[in-house]
């Protein structure tokens, strides 16, 4: 069955009984998880494609966005720090949807994230 990870603290009675899958939703890494111990789970697989193809979209982005202010001149130095804001905002997306991600993993639901699902569902391992 499913690997379960099980911490108890005493000092404030909390019983933790998670499921590795939660891994999935890692920023940036988290999705080689299910890719490499989960094959034959379609649930991980689901989250764990969902998973990569963000991660592969907020890894772009920056990187573009980066390489875009070479063509822009040092005069406009507002649309330099636009550029730079917008990196910043992507990177709190991505972890905001990671976030979400995991709650949705921990809640045992089979979550499909819009425009995401599409492009996870040509991924064929």
């Amino acid at each position: 069955m499913a690997e379960k990870f099980s911490i108890q603290i005493k000092r404030f009675n909390i019983d933790f009984d998670v499921p590795l899958i939660w891994f999935t939703y890692f920023p940036f890494i988290g999705w080689i998880y299910p890719f490499a111990f989960r094959r034959g789970d379609a649930f991980a697989m689901h989250h764990g494609k969902q998973a990569f193809i963000m991660a592969l979209f907020f890894t772009a982005l920056p990187i573009l966005l980066t390489f875009s202010t070479v063509f822009v001149p040092i005069s406009f130095r507002v649309l330099k720090l636009i550029i730079v804001i917008l990196i910043y905002l992507s990177h709190g997306a991505y972890f905001a949807l990671c976030a979400l991600g995991f709650m949705k993993v921990m809640g045992l639901e089979k979550y499909d994230f819009p425009f995401i699902i599409q492009y996870a569902k040509k991924i064929n391992v």
